[in-house]
């Protein structure tokens, strides 16, 4: 099991070891299946071969024939910076480095569980079995870690020599960026002409992998030649090539399972090849083949083609199509109810139409169908919708896949950036500043699978029942087997009619994802230890926008920018602020003479009162600061009163009350308790050389009290505490044992009778329904008034931050 790219070390490894090299050879032998014969795979069904020209331009004519809609995209509201002209900084940075040297970062050079899947990826010419007979790990790796490394890297050679020389992630991104570019299968004919990476999916692709695969990993190279402009021309024809395949497969192929819930992401591709690199190469025949009207046209065709045979979204959430948004948790796992297909596929669906044609009230309006449903039956105060795999309803016991965290972002990135609406990155916010921490332990080794809003373990909750007399408790085997529990399968051309009802459970049961796969450790389904890298730097890289001569500050974050010429001249921004630990952030524009620009400042909803430089700034709007020439200085002030909300919880039915629970929020934070933990490490891997000693399994558990009803008699009685923890630091700033500040709420502990475990197991039962009245309960069923902290939900491996409540 020796990977092409990471190559034969002496220093590594020992008699029964998986070994690995600390170093990246530059001269790679080439595999088989790397040889400009094609790749080699297996037809799942027959395929006309044969006269390959001939064939590739009769199935162009027919994708360019397809549409009549407007055959150039339509501009997006804001375009993000291109990667190397945003340097974070501060607590931003802190955060950046931290994720590099650890879990992510050290995963190509290591054996620990996961990481197999990086270094092993036949992506690189290694020989393990892809797990889940997918290809997708690395790309999902590279996905995030060439990001990471490019904001790194703009962020000065001080930043990059902080980086952990034993985990090299630079030379590792540049060679695997390097080989995967000099492995692209250049045969001139056939169904892998122009294919990026392995073909193993391909062609005839049955589950709905093929399509989708390999396209983080051209998001992975597009980022790449940002950072590094030399790249460019290598990247865009090899993109190019890709793009042309896969639309030529488009004729033939079956679009379903997964390339069919995730089309946006193709046609998210292949619109910032039309935005950014048909323009700049458009006289390069060696680039655009087809020259840039040609490949403008193949590539918008294509997109409105991957959207027709795909996932038919709209009709999903509006329940005019067989296959229906559930309105409530899901006991059989299907593809269409996956919490991460959601968050890739249907988050990203309105902005994606809008770019293809779409009126703006259009898009505008199916996001916001989207997020109402998403809101009204699946809503978690911390993860925005539930999905322990399939989306599992209200209640706060069940979890959110970590994977669907980072893709949620991911889509409300670029639906911001596509649609304009500031509201989109207040929800990015809440998921960046909550649920992604919280998905890591703060050392960033170990992450968890799924994580729950009310969580006071975190491990094997070790059930009573068995999978056969609960169905619910899903294993991972689903992801290997993809078993469609929520229809009927399919045939081999086509998803299955009829498949029209949802098995809806009728009660909160954790899912098996819930009961085993909440523990922060590195032996999870390896998606993902592979995808959450991406979550910190491209919300990062997020930050700011541009449009015409104006930018854009979507969230206040810590960095220095360089505008492009086209923005007054090419003016710089400096950026100072702890926020969202501060409510303040001083901006300093500096634009060159005789030359003007527009600065537009996103002001979250929660900030009523909100100011820029003295002058009201309405809250839920993009403010707009006219600049002239020379220095500006910009002081924006975002109050930060403490909220409470009601009604989360389960709605309730016929037979029992919702659960009306409240939770505690203050600017863009979530507050929980945080009860004192006890850590114990259930597994290590020091027998995987080279042994590292954080990646590890853990068992998390407390032994103190958290069955807290909240006292809402008076909310003037809850008070904010300013004063940090006496360890809390900026470059820890999701610390698991300090905090930046806290809420002090008064509150009474509910007996276990009132309120305390799921059958018997560690997990809490779901919040009795309030208000509660302690005078009608049992005496001892409400405990005295006192006072409980509450503390940042991004610092918490254990939490409740759904509480039942009394007046």
């Amino acid at each position: 099991h020796e990977s092409k790219l990471f190559g034969p070390s002496a220093e590594l490894g020992g008699a029964g070891t998986h070994t690995l090299p600390p170093t990246i050879q530059s001269s790679v032998p080439l595999p088989p299946r790397f040889r400009d014969t094609g790749w080699r795979h297996v037809h799942r069904r027959p395929r006309r071969q044969g006269a390959g020209a001939e064939i590739m331009l009769a199935v162009i004519n027919q994708v360019l024939s397809l549409s009549a809609e407007p055959p150039l995209p339509v501009p997006p509201a804001w375009t993000p910076l291109p990667l190397g002209l945003l340097a974070p900084r501060g607590w931003a940075l802190e955060q950046l480095l931290l994720q590099a040297n650890s879990l992510s970062g050290y995963m190509p050079l290591s054996t620990f569980p996961g990481a197999d899947t990086v270094n092993q990826s036949v992506w690189v010419g290694g020989t393990a079995a892809p797990k889940g007979g997918t290809d997708q790990w690395l790309p999902y790796w590279a996905n995030g870690n060439v990001p990471l490394l490019m904001l790194l890297r703009a962020a000065g050679p001080a930043a990059v020599a902080r980086l952990d020389p034993a985990a090299q992630l630079g030379p590792v991104v540049d060679r695997m960026m390097q080989y995967v570019l000099g492995h692209v299968n250049r045969s001139k004919s056939g169904p892998g002409a122009g294919w990026i990476g392995p073909f193993l999916n391909e062609p005839g692709d049955t589950n709905g992998h093929g399509l989708w695969d390999p396209l983080n990993m051209c998001r992975a190279l597009l980022m790449y030649s940002e950072g590094e402009p030399s790249s460019r021309p290598a990247v865009a024809a090899a993109v190019v090539a890709h793009l042309t395949a896969e639309a030529r497969l488009l004729e033939s192929d079956p679009v379903y399972k997964w390339a069919a819930t995730r089309w946006p992401t193709f046609v998210q591709v292949c619109l910032y090849v039309v935005d950014h690199v048909v323009p700049q190469f458009a006289g390069a025949r060696a680039v655009l083949p087809l020259g840039a009207a040609g490949t403008t046209k193949l590539l918008m065709g294509a997109s409105r083609l991957f959207r027709a045979k795909g996932m038919d979204w709209r009709g999903y959430y509006n329940g005019s199509s067989a296959v229906r948004f559930p309105t409530g948790p899901v006991a059989g796992w299907n593809t269409h109810d996956h919490g991460v297909n959601n968050a890739e596929g249907a988050l990203a669906w309105p902005a994606m139409d809008r770019r293809l044609g779409a009126a703006q009230g259009e898009a505008d309006a199916a996001m916001t169908l989207v997020l109402s449903r998403l809101d009204e039956y699946q809503g978690q105060p911390n993860a925005l919708f539930c999905a322990d795999e399939v989306f599992c309803g209200r209640a706060p016991h069940r979890g959110t896949e970590t994977c669907a965290v980072v893709e949620a972002m991911a889509s409300l990135e670029q639906a911001f950036s596509v649609l304009g609406d500031p509201s989109l990155v207040d929800r990015l916010e809440a998921l960046a500043f909550n649920a992604l921490p919280a998905a890591l332990t703060d050392d960033m080794w170990t992450h968890v699978y799924v994580q729950q809003a009310n969580s006071v373990f975190a491990g094997d909750t070790h059930p009573p029942l068995s999978e056969e007399q609960d169905p619910s408790r899903r294993r991972h085997s689903l992801h290997y087997r993809h078993v469609e529990g929520g229809c009927t399968a399919g045939s081999a051309d086509g998803p299955a009619e009829g498949c029209r009802a949802h098995r809806h459970s009728l009660h909160d049961v954790p899912s098996g994802e819930d009961q085993t796969a909440n523990f922060y450790g590195v032996s999870h389904f390896p998606c993902c230890i592979t995808n959450f890298p991406q979550g910190w730097p491209k919300f990062v890289a997020s930050a700011v926008l541009t449009h015409g001569n104006a930018f854009a500050v979507a969230s206040f974050l810590p960095l220095n920018a360089t505008l492009p010429d086209a923005v007054g001249g090419g003016a710089t921004l400096l950026i100072e602020t702890s926020y969202p630990f501060a409510g303040e952030a001083v901006l300093t524009v500096s634009v060159p003479q005789g030359h003007s620009t527009t600065a537009y400042l996103r002001i979250p909803g929660w900030a009523a009162g909100a100011s820029v430089n003295g002058q009201r700034a309405a809250n839920g709007t993009v403010h707009a600061v006219p600049l002239g020439s020379g220095l500006a200085t910009l002081r924006v002030r975002l109050p930060q009163p403490i909220r409470v909300e009601r009604g989360w919880g389960v709605l309730g039915n016929v037979s029992s009350p919702p659960a009306d629970a409240a939770v505690v929020r203050r600017g863009p934070l979530l507050f929980s308790l945080r009860p004192a933990e006890q850590r114990r490490v259930v597994r290590d891997y020091r027998r995987l050389l080279p042994y590292r000693p954080l990646a590890v399994d853990y068992e998390i558990s407390t032994r103190e009290a958290w069955s807290f009803a909240l006292d809402l008699s008076d909310l003037g009685a809850l008070r904010f505490e300013p004063l940090a923890s006496p360890g809390w630091a900026e470059s820890l700033p999701f610390s698991t044992s300090e905090y930046p500040f806290s809420v002090r709420v008064p509150a009474r502990l509910l007996s276990n009778a009132t309120w305390g475990y799921w059958r018997g197991t560690n997990i809490t039962a779901q919040p009795p329904a309030s208000p509660i009245d302690c005078d009608a309960l049992p005496s001892g069923a409400c405990g005295p008034l006192e006072q409980i902290r509450l503390v940042p939900f991004g610092s918490t491996n254990l939490r409740i931050a759904v509480f039942p409540w009394s007046h």
